[in-house]
């Protein structure tokens, strides 16, 4: 059994003091992880089936007519400094989601996306099963 010598449990004692004393990495949340957890969605009156997606502080959008060919995109709230961003073109009925200026400021990459589907209304972290989504 190792002996713990004065210098050995001071050495200890000074790293413990250095860790509590730094201040603590705030982990930004990917996009994914965002939109997913904000996800909403439900039937409305016409039958048709409306998603509604809080991504962070600063965005909040809504997809219309989720399945159908004519899917509308509404921006409800964005900022454009905010900590993520939408963007606003529906490529291969996939919609972008993406850190903003504060999310990438905060830590966040340029290369890390959401991508909603407008066929289904799910979100997905890969473009490819996005477009694949039925």
């Amino acid at each position: 059994m190792p002996r713990t010598t004065p210098a050995g449990a001071f050495r200890r004692t000074l790293a413990a003091a250095a860790l509590a004393a730094a201040p603590c990495a705030e982990a930004i949340e990917t996009p994914f992880e965002a939109a997913r957890r904000g996800a909403d969605c439900d039937l409305v009156a016409d039958g048709s089936l409306a998603c509604r997606y809080t991504v962070g502080r600063d965005l909040e959008f809504e997809l219309r007519r989720v399945g159908d060919p004519d899917v509308a995109l509404r921006l409800l709230r964005e900022r454009p400094d905010g900590d993520f961003l939408v963007d606003r073109d529906m490529i291969g009925g996939c919609v972008f989601v993406r850190h903003g200026t504060r999310g990438r400021e905060a830590g966040g990459s340029d290369f890390d996306y959401a991508f909603v589907s407008t066929r289904n209304g799910l979100v997905y972290r890969q473009l490819h099963t996005c477009r694949q989504a039925q």
